[in-house]
C-alpha cells in the first residue's frame, strides 16, 4: 500500500511539473512590447511606455472594441479595468508602472484565460500606442 501512494505522489508531481513548464511560453510581437508571458490564463507584457499614455491606449481600444466598463480603480501607480465584451465575457487589465516608467500589463479574458485574444488586445494597445504617436 505504501509503494502506491508513493507511485501517485511521484506521478503527481511529475505531471503538476510538466503542466507548469507548459505554461510560460514567451513571444514577440512588436518592439515596443518586451517580456511577454502567458501564465496561468494571465497574458502579461512590459510596453515601453508610462502609465498615462497606456491608460488612454486602454480605453481607446476598449472603446474600439465596444467593451462596457464595469470598474476602473486608479491608484498611484496601478490602474485595475474591468469590462464586460458582448457575450458578458469579463475583461481584466492590469497595470503597474515600473521604477524606469515602463509598463507592466497584464490581460486576462474570462476565467481561465485566453491566449490568442490576450495577445490580439495588446497587439491593439500597441497600434493604438504608435498611431496616438504615444
Amino acid at each position: 500500500m505504501r509503494k502506491i501512494k508513493v507511485l501517485a505522489g511521484i506521478i503527481i508531481l511529475f505531471c503538476g511539473a510538466l503542466c507548469l513548464s507548459s505554461c510560460v511560453n514567451k513571444v514577440v510581437s512588436s518592439h515596443n512590447i518586451s517580456n511577454e508571458r502567458y501564465l496561468f490564463g494571465t497574458y502579461s507584457a512590459l510596453l515601453s511606455s508610462n502609465l498615462y499614455d497606456t491608460d488612454k491606449a486602454i480605453r481607446a481600444t476598449a472603446k474600439r472594441a465596444k467593451f462596457i466598463e464595469e470598474m476602473r480603480l486608479n491608484k498611484f501607480n496601478n490602474i485595475v479595468y474591468v469590462y464586460k465584451d458582448i457575450y458578458d465575457c469579463k475583461v481584466k487589465f492590469t497595470t503597474w508602472e515600473t521604477e524606469d516608467k515602463l509598463t507592466r500589463i497584464e490581460i486576462k479574458i474570462g476565467k481561465t484565460g485566453d491566449k490568442a485574444s490576450s495577445q490580439e488586445l495588446l497587439i491593439a494597445i500597441d497600434e493604438e500606442l504608435r498611431a496616438s504617436g504615444l
